[in-house]
């Protein structure tokens, strides 16, 4: 692979224009994914019309946006600390006139007050960029320590094993699915690239133990695409 090792994929300097572009091809079932987290999240709360929600993550404005219009009662909290994406999540949550309902802040889950308590949360696509298992660890015991004891919470990944003998078959699989989908051949070295660097998978056990370990529970599979898996989980 040639890719600039400069320009890798990651979440602090992400360029949300290339980001809200190719997420959708590069991910499988990308729509699907949030479509099962919202309903998932959604038959969690049926007892609470008016429940306020955590996006930990929320650059680029995918959770708020559906949730936001599937649930006219719910209130949203979300925090991120990539500029560039924020800036694209105000953005769509301008264009939808969502902005009551909405706090949006530019900092991480730690930062949050402990005092605010949330129905449930949503974390896509964020814990394969906190470097090493302390930050996250130290991310998903600060989620746990924000959410009401039976919360859901619904995450998504990219989860790899990137020892595995079936990594390369994996990838060969996943470069073919988006250069067909129209990802360009620089875009695809970049991530593939980006991949054990600029981000730090864990494997799907680890994702599991790492759950289990900061305070959830009922800990399912609900989504897998390659290496981009989806969990649901209870606040103990």
């Amino acid at each position: 692979m040639n890719a600039d090792h400069s320009s890798l994929m990651s979440w602090k300097t992400a360029d949300e224009n290339r980001y809200e572009q190719s997420i959708s091809l590069k991910i499988p079932g990308y729509s699907h994914m949030h479509d099962l987290m919202e309903r998932l999240l959604a038959a969690s709360l049926t007892d609470n019309n008016e429940s306020k929600i955590l996006i930990a993550g929320a650059g680029g404005g995918k959770e708020i946006t559906l949730l936001a219009d599937r649930h006219p009662g719910w209130t949203f909290t979300g925090v991120d600390p990539s500029g560039p994406m924020l800036q694209l999540a105000k953005r769509r949550v301008a264009e939808a006139g969502l902005g009551p309902r909405v706090k949006l802040e530019g900092i991480t889950v730690e930062e949050l007050p402990l005092d605010e308590l949330y129905e449930g949360a949503t974390s896509m696509l964020m814990l394969h960029f906190l470097q090493g298992m302390e930050a996250k660890r130290k991310f998903m015991t600060s989620l746990a320590a924000r959410l009401k004891s039976g919360a859901p919470l619904l995450l998504a990944a990219v989860n790899a094993d990137l020892s595995s003998p079936a990594h390369k078959v994996m990838m060969n699989a996943w470069r073919d699915y988006m250069l067909c989908a129209g990802i360009t051949r620089e875009e695809w070295d970049r991530f593939a690239a980006s991949l054990g660097k600029e981000s730090d998978p864990i494997s799907s056990e680890q994702t599991v133990a790492l759950l289990s370990e900061c305070g959830f529970t009922h800990i399912t599979r609900y989504f897998g695409a390659f290496w981009v898996e989806g969990y649901y989980a209870m606040r103990i």
